[in-house]
C-alpha cells in the first residue's frame, strides 16, 4: 500500500492552505460559458469553464474546513480509508444538514460517489484511525476563486445550531 507521501508525490499534489488537505488540478473544459448564462452566479471577467475536476487528498490529522462554492460538485472516492464529510444545506433543501461516510466499500452502505449541491457548506477528514484518501471533485461550472467561501465558525453556528459541535470539528475559527 503506498504512503500518504508517495501518493502526494505522484500526483504532483499541492497543499490547499486555506481549506486544509492537497489538490491538483486534471482537467478543464474548452467549452466555457459566458455570464448571461449562470444566474446567481457572481460575474466574473472571462468565460468560465463548463466544468472541470481535481485530485483531492487528506491525511491523518488533517481537515478540509467547511467551504461553499456557488455551482454543483460531484466528488468521487479513489482510494484510501474512509472520509466523514459535514454537509450544510441551503436553506430550500429538505434536510438541514447530513453527516455521512465516503468510501468504495460498497458492503458497509457506502458510496463511492456524492453529489453536492451548490451553496451547501461542506467539511471533510479521514474516520478515525486512517492513514489517507484519495477523491475527485467535478465542479460545474468550472471553479472560479470568486465563488469559494470558508465557512466562519460562529455564523454556521447561528445557522445550524443543531450541529454546533459537529461544525467545531470542521473549522479553524
Amino acid at each position: 500500500m503506498p504512503t500518504p507521501q508517495n501518493v502526494i508525490d505522484w500526483l504532483k499534489l499541492q497543499p490547499n492552505k486555506d481549506e486544509g488537505g492537497f489538490f491538483a488540478g486534471t482537467y478543464t473544459s474548452s467549452i466555457n460559458l459566458p455570464n448571461s448564462v449562470l444566474p446567481g452566479f457572481p460575474p466574473v471577467k472571462s468565460d468560465r469553464p463548463l466544468s472541470d475536476a481535481i485530485y483531492y487528498f487528506l491525511e491523518s490529522g488533517s481537515i478540509s474546513v467547511l467551504h461553499k462554492v456557488t455551482g454543483d460538485m460531484v466528488y468521487h472516492f479513489y482510494s484510501g480509508d474512509p472520509v466523514q464529510m459535514l454537509l450544510l444545506y441551503p436553506d430550500n433543501y429538505p434536510n438541514r444538514y447530513e453527516i455521512c461516510t465516503f468510501s468504495n466499500d460498497l458492503a458497509a452502505g457506502a458510496y463511492p460517489m456524492k453529489v453536492i449541491p451548490g451553496g451547501t457548506w461542506l467539511g471533510s477528514r479521514l474516520t478515525p484511525g486512517g492513514s489517507y484518501a484519495l477523491m475527485g471533485v467535478t465542479m460545474a461550472p468550472g471553479f472560479n476563486p470568486v465563488d469559494y467561501t470558508i465557512g466562519n465558525r460562529k455564523d454556521l453556528i447561528k445557522l445550524y445550531p443543531e450541529v454546533s459541535d459537529t461544525i467545531l470539528d470542521f473549522t479553524h475559527k
